[in-house]
């Protein structure tokens, strides 16, 4: 168990959600100023088609002893209970980065953006330990986002404005600074992620070598042989709040519009870590083909929202630099699930991340334009 971040008394910390009673919910309502009706019962069920490697996420059913606006049902959220888990937790600090952006700017984000956020009811972190359970709005109905079906364009015409839109709301916006919790690339946790990301690169070329040309490989080459001077380059560029997990599997459609959820990776970065990341690993046959008309339209929308007047030149060589990084980087989660085989949906999914991302920086001549910065 760990304790939460500020303030007393302190709610447990849970190690698993599944363990999960209604005197811990009782309590976790009440300190964070819910002020609940007594709670006779919950029930945690698995969510459907949720397999996470690091993190545990559940559905909630509530049974209260009287009238409230509470919801009946929540998602809850805590990393997995295992050394691998916790490790990631601290090296990605993915769970300070969820506690931070519910507790300091989901709200703010909410209101000077078209993004929509789950509310966030129950924000429970330990600074020392990385241990966290979070008691989350659950979007339902609606319908979840697949990356490995895509969307349709008018959907996706809707994510690219509304992510531009938040990237110009707060571009190169000095309150971000404030936010002691949000990492930039110059973040030193990011450096412990460079052996596992070398060692998987090389295993990718001896076991795979037909993914990527020889021009991305010299690309990724030239990455992984100065991590830190790269990262240090990236946080230079114009920069702006992202999202950094942006695709459609961490999206769901309501009647009225999309939902963001996985707020775990938040951070100060140019704005093609995003945009990019959406157009290489959500895009079917008909959006690809539009995609001219999306690039149009984020530039469009991020100068309206108050970031700059981009050129259609600018936003290519800032979506070549996203592309160098993910290139160099997507190998690594199809590494680690290419044991599963295809019948599992997490590596399907890899493998959709990966080859998205080595087709997008084609597309967008990622290796040509890199050059003239190595």
């Amino acid at each position: 168990m760990g304790a939460r971040q500020r303030g007393e008394p302190m709610t447990e910390i849970l190690n698993s959600v599944a363990t999960m009673t209604p005197q811990w919910l009782q309590e976790a309502l009440t300190e964070a100023g819910h002020a609940p009706p007594p709670i006779s019962a919950v029930e945690v069920r698995p969510m459907d088609d949720f397999l996470g490697a690091m993190g545990e996420v559940v559905i909630v059913s509530v049974d209260y002893n009287g009238d409230t606006d509470l919801p009946d049902e929540f998602v809850a959220k805590c990393p997995m209970d295992n050394e691998f888990a916790r490790q990631n937790a601290q090296v990605m600090v993915s769970y300070q980065r969820e506690h931070g952006f519910y507790d300091h700017l989901a709200g703010q984000v909410a209101a000077r953006t078209n993004i929509t956020i789950p509310a966030c009811f129950v924000n429970l972190f330990d600074p020392e330990t990385h241990a966290a359970t979070l008691v989350i709005e659950r979007i339902h109905p609606a319908t979840k986002g697949d990356i490995l079906d895509g969307t349709n364009f008018e959907r996706m015409h809707t994510l690219v404005g509304n992510l531009a839109g938040m990237h110009g709301a707060y571009w190169m916006d000095g309150s971000l600074h404030e936010q002691a919790w949000l990492i930039d690339w110059n973040a030193p946790t990011l450096l412990a992620g460079i052996p596992r990301t070398q060692e998987c690169w090389r295993n990718m070329r001896e076991q795979y070598p037909q993914y990527h040309s020889d021009d991305l490989v010299a690309m990724a080459d030239v990455f992984l042989a100065d991590v830190p001077a790269w990262l240090g380059r990236f946080a230079q560029r114009p920069w702006t709040l992202i999202h950094q997990d942006y695709e459609l599997d961490n999206v769901l459609f309501r009647d009225d519009g999309p939902v963001i959820v996985d707020w775990q990776s938040p951070m100060r970065s140019f704005p093609g870590m995003d945009l990019g990341w959406l157009l290489m690993a959500s895009h079917n046959d008909e959006t690809l083909a539009r995609e001219p008309e999306l690039l149009d339209h984020y530039r469009r929308e991020l100068a309206a929202a108050g970031g700059p007047q981009w050129s259609a030149e600018d936003l290519a060589e800032d979506l070549a630099w996203a592309a160098f990084f993910w290139v160099s980087v997507s190998h690594v989660p199809y590494m680690e699930t290419v044991q599963f085989g295809e019948e599992f949906r997490f590596h399907r999914r890899f493998k959709a991340m990966l080859e998205g991302t080595i087709a997008g920086a084609e597309r967008w001549g990622a290796a040509e334009r890199m050059k003239a910065h190595m």
